[in-house]
């Protein structure tokens, strides 16, 4: 398509683990162009597998092939003749949890990118620039050892989760961290600078190195949150493994940079500008993560949920509450001040549903799933199930199944059944118990639309680490919108319960989101630029909110309250049937 010489453009990149994607944008927020780069396909010769190399439990990425991939992605761009001289910022995402180590001729290396330049990224920044060729990936499950060592210096995983936001996982920056001082001791001594993918990427395109940005170092179980600093303790008892080489606090540059209001780390590096003829005075503004990135892709406000019906469900969420569970995770939102991002995460999703599905019908389709789940005259008022074919995460627990039925009076557990009445009932049960335990986790994260029902508080329940709480806490939140998103987010029926379930104060929304983290990148570039320059002065969600297509939207339905209600008598008997569970 032919490009408007008048435009403005904002670049957003989206480093995964098996491609490096490109989304450029106009100031109408229209995606006007995209390009990827396959690291399996297009650079081969560095024998990656889904962009990985994978030896037993440890998974890692070359770094070199992230370098090439800059290069060629932006070849693309001058090829399709994309006017990048009129790009005026660039932001992007990363594949969180990965961390890059950087030899002590790195930062001089880098800095060559700021002088005037030619060839490509690989001649400047080669392999002698970095200590470990190799990042480690967020499949990697090798870190057993160091996430107990790190829960344990604090008193547990759940200390952990309340000062860093999650408990100790194997992907998290931190456990990966401490692996390599224990047991690549050489490599850990040579190591100058230790980067996350998100400011790795940001560094390579200014030229210089930039440091953390704060939210995505929420994701290294190191970055105290409520304090808004690395925490001392946990820096402390890596450095007393490492063998008095220079502190971690050092090696990582610093504190993160607060995601208070935005600003640019640096001007496109020279190399950019003369090879790709990129603006000079192009900004680069603050990478992030994945997950973080896909927030921002959306006209998220706090109170509203985004919903994931994939293979597996994600629940993200804006809010001000600070609320912990070892069980799923916190991130300070990278930005709205004084937010935080909530991500709970359930194995059992569309898989758990097809194995009910397959019970009703022999060709694959959804057609009498979809009637059981929306039928108002079949009666499952009193009924219950738990459907995990698979371990789950959120509760924890081992795959299980367990069905019962309950009083609807008092929500205590009358009797468990080994089946109900047929598989139209396991049809609607698994859909509402889905729901359930999505608005379950995400109340303690809401703020109150109502009062308090008396009559709730003399019962209680129990989620997860959250015990014994009044019922009543959970019958006065609703989100304010809830946007739905993957492959089971097109199942009018399964999108309609969760509405039902979930209660939106303003609505249900459903779309296709393929672009979601270098979209997110886009909008940050966009508004970032935006508010530095002084064309805008209103905060990320209320710009977005004013700015954003609404029509690429599919609103589904309006949440109704009664329906809403009729939910609460299930949350007692929810919480009685997972203390039930081994």
């Amino acid at each position: 398509m032919p490009f408007a010489s008048t435009d403005t453009y904002y670049l957003g990149l989206d480093l995964s683990t098996q491609q490096l994607k490109c989304l450029a944008i106009n100031q109408a927020l229209q995606i006007v162009h995209s390009e990827t780069v396959e690291f399996d396909k297009e650079l081969p010769h560095y024998e990656s597998r889904k962009g990985v190399y994978v030896n037993g439990d440890v998974i890692d990425c070359p770094v070199l092939m992230w370098i090439e991939a800059i290069d060629l992605v932006f070849k693309k761009y001058v090829k399709a003749q994309f006017p990048l001289s009129q790009v005026h910022a660039i932001s992007g995402s990363c594949q969180q949890h990965g961390s890059v180590y950087w030899s002590e001729e790195g930062e001089a290396l880098l800095e060559k990118l700021q002088d005037k330049s030619s060839g490509s990224l690989i001649d400047h920044l080669d392999s002698s620039a970095f200590s470990r060729q190799t990042a480690p990936n967020w499949q990697d499950h090798s870190t057993g050892a160091q996430c107990k060592e790190l829960e344990s210096i604090v008193g547990g995983p759940g200390k952990l989760a309340e000062l860093t936001g999650s408990r100790a996982h194997f992907r998290f920056t931190g456990p990966q961290i401490l692996k390599v001082v224990e047991t690549e001791g050489a490599t850990y001594k040579k190591t100058a600078r230790i980067m996350l993918v998100s400011n790795f990427l940001a560094s390579v395109f200014c030229g210089k190195f930039v440091g953390l940005e704060e939210a995505d170092s929420c994701g290294m179980n190191l970055y105290d949150i409520p304090s808004r600093k690395l925490n001392d303790k946990l820096l402390q008892f890596i450095d007393s493994k490492s063998d008095g080489q220079d502190g971690l606090l050092q090696k990582l540059g610093g504190e993160p940079m607060e995601c208070k209001t935005p600003t640019p780390v640096g001007k496109i590096a020279r190399y950019f500008a003369d090879v790709y003829k990129l603006n000079p005075e192009c900004s680069i503004f603050p990478m992030t993560g994945d997950n973080l990135a896909t927030i921002c892709s959306l006209p998220l406000q706090s109170n509203d949920v985004l919903i994931s019906l994939g293979t597996s469900t994600t629940v993200l969420l804006v809010t001000d509450q600070y609320h912990t569970s070892p069980n799923y995770h916190m991130f300070t939102h990278p930005t709205i001040p004084d937010h935080y991002m909530g991500m709970i995460c359930y194995c059992n999703g569309s898989l758990a549903r097809e194995k009910v599905r397959d019970q009703l019908e022999n060709d694959k389709s959804w057609t009498k799933f979809n009637d059981a789940v929306m039928d108002d005259s079949l009666d499952t008022s009193d009924e219950l199930g738990i459907y995990f074919p698979f371990g789950e995460i959120v509760p924890s627990v081992s795959a299980t199944y367990k069905k019962v039925k309950f009083d609807k009076s008092t929500g205590q557990i009358t009797s468990t059944v080994s089946n109900f009445d047929n598989a139209r009932h396991d049809a609607k049960n698994i859909v509402e118990s889905q729901a359930l335990s999505c608005r379950a986790r995400i109340s303690p994260l809401l703020n109150a639309v109502s009062d308090p029902s008396p009559k709730d508080k003399n019962l209680t329940v129990t989620f997860d680490y959250d015990t014994n709480v009044p019922l009543s806490e959970y019958t006065c939140k609703r989100p304010k919108r809830v946007f739905f998103v993957g492959g089971a987010s097109k199942n009018d029926a399964i999108v309609k319960k969760f509405a039902q379930v979930l209660g939106a104060t303003e609505g249900n929304y459903r779309l296709d989101t393929p672009n979601s983290c270098a979209l997110g990148g886009c909008f940050i570039a966009m508004w970032s630029d935006a508010f530095v320059s002084k064309r805008t002065n209103l905060p990320f969600d209320q710009f977005l909110n004013k700015n954003f297509p609404w029509d690429s939207l599919d609103f589904v339905c309006q949440s109704q309250t009664a329906q809403w209600e009729n939910y609460n008598k299930m949350l007692v008997p929810l919480s009685r049937l997972e203390a039930m569970l081994d």
